[in-house]
This record gives C-alpha cells, sequence and structure tokens, in this order.
C-alpha cells in the first residue's frame, strides 16, 4: 500500500508543472511576473488621421470662384496672413481654368494630400447650362500651388447603379481616410437612385482621378429635406461635418466617430445666422491655434459670413468690421495654410 501511494504522489508532482496557473482575471503567472491577458472587442484597432501641425505656418490661401457667368466658373487665388483678411492675387483674374468636360469650374476644394502634393476637385459645371446640367467631377494635382496638371473629369453620371440618371454631382470634397488607404470623396447627388432628392453620397479613390467603390449614402435629412456642400474637419477623434439644409438654407453640424456614418439629422446644430439663407461653407483652423473659422457664401444676399469657434460646436457670428475681402467677391470655396516660402511664391508668381 505504501508503494502505490508514492507512486500515486509523484505522478502528481510530475503533472503538476502542466498545469495552467490562471486566476479568475484571466491572468497568467510565468517565470515569477504576471502578464495580463488581451482583451478581445471583436473590432480592429481604429487608425485615426494625423493632425498637422500648423505652428510653422506663415498664412492662408482661399481658392473659389466668384459667379455664375461662364467667365466666372474659374479658379481664383486670395491670400490672407491672419485667415481674416484676404487680397485678391493676379489682379482678380482666374489663375485655372478648365480645359476638360464642361469647361466650367464651380465649388473648388483644394487641400494637402497624404502624398504631400496639393489637389483640387471642383464641380463640372456651367449654370448658364441649367442647375441640373452637372454630371461628372473634375480635379488637378500641383507639387508647388502655381502649376497644377493631371486635369481629370472623374465620371458620375450612368457609371454606377447609384449613379444611374445623374443630374447633379455637386461641391465635391476629399478626406484621406488612414483605415482604408484611400481617400474618401463626398458630394452632392441627384439621380434616378435618390428619387430625386439631393444628398450626400462618398465613394473611395486611390489617386483622385479614379474611384474604387460605388457611391454610397453618407447624409441624408430624416424630414425630406435635401442636404449639400458637406464640409468634413476631423479633430480629437470626431469627424465634424457642416452641411447645408438645402430645403431650408442653413449650415448645419453634425459629428460621428465614423468617416462614413454616424452622422445625425435629429442631432444637427445650426451654426449660421437664423433664418439667413446660406451655402458653400468652408471650415479652416488658424495657425496660430486660437480656433477655427467657418466662412460661408450668402448666395441670395451678395456676402460672405465669417464665424470663429474654440471646440467645432459653438461658433460665434463675427461682423464685416472683424474680416475683409479685398478685390473680390467670393462663391464657394475652400482655405488651406501656406508657409512663409509658399506665401511669397504665390505673392510674387506673374500669373
Amino acid at each position: 500500500m505504501k508503494r502505490i501511494l508514492s507512486l500515486f504522489l509523484a505522478m502528481i508532482l510530475l503533472a503538476a508543472p502542466l498545469v495552467s496557473c490562471s486566476g479568475d482575471d484571466g491572468a497568467e503567472t510565468t517565470g515569477g511576473g504576471t502578464t495580463e491577458a488581451p482583451e478581445t472587442t471583436g473590432e480592429p484597432e481604429r487608425v485615426w488621421p494625423e493632425e498637422e501641425d500648423l505652428s510653422g505656418y506663415y498664412g492662408y490661401l482661399f481658392t473659389y470662384f466668384i459667379g455664375n457667368a461662364p467667365n466666372e466658373e474659374n479658379i481664383y487665388y486670395a491670400l490672407s496672413l491672419d485667415g481674416y483678411h484676404f487680397t485678391a492675387l493676379n489682379n482678380g483674374a482666374p489663375i485655372l481654368t478648365s480645359r476638360s468636360g464642361t469647361g466650367g469650374i464651380r465649388d473648388p476644394y483644394i487641400f494637402k494630400g497624404n502624398d504631400g502634393a496639393y489637389y483640387i476637385i471642383a464641380t463640372d459645371m456651367h449654370a448658364d447650362q441649367g442647375w441640373n446640367s452637372n454630371r461628372n467631377l473634375i480635379s488637378w494635382r500641383s507639387e508647388d500651388l502655381i502649376t497644377w496638371e493631371d486635369e481629370t473629369v472623374i465620371p458620375i453620371n450612368d457609371k454606377y447603379l447609384t449613379t444611374k440618371g445623374t443630374t447633379r454631382a455637386w461641391a465635391p470634397q476629399a478626406i484621406w481616410d488612414p483605415e482604408r488607404g484611400e481617400y474618401m470623396i463626398y458630394f452632392a447627388l441627384c439621380s434616378s437612385y435618390t428619387n430625386g432628392r439631393t444628398i450626400m453620397y462618398y465613394a473611395y479613390s486611390p489617386d483622385m482621378k479614379t474611384l474604387s467603390t460605388q457611391p454610397k449614402e453618407l447624409f441624408a435629412p430624416t424630414n425630406g429635406h435635401d442636404a449639400i456642400d458637406a464640409d468634413i474637419i476631423y479633430h480629437d477623434h470626431l469627424y465634424y461635418m457642416f452641411v447645408k439644409d438645402e430645403t431650408a438654407g442653413g449650415i448645419l453640424m453634425t459629428s460621428s466617430d465614423r468617416l462614413t456614418e454616424g452622422y445625425s439629422w435629429e442631432d444637427a446644430k445650426l451654426v449660421t445666422p437664423q433664418g439667413l439663407a446660406v451655402e458653400g461653407s468652408s471650415t479652416y483652423k488658424l495657425i496660430d491655434g486660437s480656433g477655427w473659422l467657418l466662412i460661408s457664401d450668402a448666395y441670395t444676399s451678395g456676402f460672405f459670413t465669417m464665424a470663429r469657434s474654440t471646440d467645432l460646436q459653438n461658433f460665434t457670428q463675427l461682423t464685416g468690421n472683424d474680416f475683409k475681402f479685398s478685390g473680390f467677391t467670393p462663391r464657394h470655396g475652400s482655405v488651406i495654410p501656406l508657409t512663409e516660402d509658399q506665401f511669397n511664391a504665390l505673392r510674387n508668381n506673374k500669373w
């Protein structure tokens, strides 16, 4: 009996190293230390955009068009040192005209790409052909903001199921999506698929010249209103969308922690003056770190508005004494920061 008991105890001792030392909290002890077991959420780790450090910038470039006549639907430049007061370049003449598509350029959006180059994407349209004459988008690429190349018409109408019978592909903009590794291009779409509504759609692009996905709905008011002219700003793990309520005429702000979904009509907040018809808003960060400015086109009144915010949620409307556009009356456009070298190169260039 003693021999049997000794053999039994020996078997237990030999088996002991094979037994897990896990506690109730899932930690495992190895080599005298404790390592927490990783949590599994079922979702991959989020990849967020990097917010650019603007401390090394010097001024601002405003890119815009000026009116509805064929000779006004081009791209124009204006410079500013403080973000509030802009002066037109090239004596108010255009710096870029279109040789493709309709030959008209409206609603230009300029931004710095993930590759370090600059891009403009715009509405390919002439207003004198009617508001339902827009079928495609158009884009350009530049290394120095002076020479623009790769003029490319991006087909929209009848190219995809969702764009069959397109009559409007308005005011495109783009933002880099680090999770996908492509640009997300978003624009207002009216097609047979949208049942006559003009609402926000998006598609991805690897190069700002071609689309890699079929356009898909991004934002549509749940009360049946139309929505156009979206402008998406990323800050502190939120995407802020500023979008025109096309039916009522004001700019609303809604936010989401997902780039392509989650924007709420019910929670949207009016950020422009009550009762004032405005469109084509552009929100840009001030290089001195004091906050953001939101400009918009009071298109039926013939002037621009400007508002200031420190959190992208609450805006203070500024008066005409606070900002000025010298030598031009802009329409829908956008603003980017400039280095001192870029500012001087643009100011001194012989267009």
